[in-house]
């Protein structure tokens, strides 16, 4: 470490240079802002756009804003970021990043992490996203840095990703196993112990047996939900419903759209959020948003 005289810093001061936050940038160290993120409303042709301004030192450190996409598709996020005065950071640089339902990061732009270091204008793309709620963050990372920007994003429907499996991630290594001679080397002398046979005398009423008891009727799973996404497939419509394995939903359960004749199907694909399956019933017949019965 290396220790600066107090007189420089006292100098320092003295001439006006500009003074550093010592906070980190919000009202309280506790503060919690994405759990009140603006939510980004989509115009016809699926596009938002927001501004906003950022200032470190009074405590405007970061934005949160949210997507709340009922159907799964292409966003491209893209920043047109006016930075501080000349003279202020050279190395001024915005953060953007972008994190899916469960708050993993999906894709980072900034000082560390991906490219468009430094640039006035920033482009994300996020390809292939499932319905769910998304949240894009944009923050300093001076504590000198203001900033002010115009935020635009697009949303394009498209196809979901393809379920993929973590076999054989989940699959448990064999303890170590116990090394068996090739030989039989069992003591010639050994028997093995007799099993010792227990005989239960039931009575019987009349010469009749009583019936053996029934077996329990397994547990019958119902689930109703609701249609998020709606696409026309050959042989009929695909639907995409907000019900997963995660809520006890699989692939090959039976199911059915209420009040809706032909509306039978069967679970085609399950991921852990959402199902697909294709009924034989035409997109215009789904717009109405009917609820839907999965099981039993």
């Amino acid at each position: 470490m290396r220790w600066v005289p107090a007189a420089i810093v006292v100098a320092a001061a003295a001439c006006g240079g500009p003074e550093i936050p010592q906070h980190n940038g919000y009202r309280s160290a506790h503060a919690t802002p994405w759990k009140k993120a603006k939510v980004l409303k989509f115009d016809d042709k699926g596009e938002a756009k927001v501004d906003g301004e950022l200032s470190y030192a009074d405590y405007r450190r970061a934005a949160w804003y949210e997507l709340d996409l009922t159907q799964p598709g292409d966003v491209i996020v893209k920043a047109d970021i006016n930075p501080p005065g000349d003279g202020v950071d050279d190395n001024f640089d915005l953060g953007i990043e972008a994190l899916d339902p469960g708050n993993r990061m999906i894709k980072r732009l900034d000082q560390n992490e991906g490219d468009q270091q430094g640039e006035n204008q920033k482009t994300m793309n996020l390809d292939r996203l499932v319905p769910g709620k998304y949240l894009i963050h944009l923050y300093l990372q001076d504590r000198r840095d203001t900033a002010d920007f115009i935020l635009h994003v697009v949303f394009k429907s498209g196809k979901a990703p393809d379920a993929q499996s973590d076999f054989p991630a989940q699959v448990a290594y064999l303890p170590p196993l116990p090394l068996v001679p090739i030989d039989d080397d069992t003591p010639k002398s050994y028997r093995p112990p007799q099993p010792t046979v227990v005989v239960t005398h039931t009575p019987h009423h009349g010469g009749h047996a009583p019936p053996p008891p029934k077996p329990d009727k397994p547990a019958a799973v119902k689930l109703t939900t609701r249609i998020i996404g709606i696409s026309a497939v050959e042989g009929g419509t695909q639907i995409t419903l907000a019900k997963g394995t995660s809520n006890g939903a699989a692939a090959g359960m039976a199911g059915s759209i209420n009040g809706i004749a032909g509306g039978s199907f069967t679970l085609a694909a399950c991921n852990e959020h959402t199902c697909t399956a294709v009924v034989k019933v035409s997109p215009d017949a789904l717009k109405s948003g009917p609820d839907v019965t999965i099981g039993q």
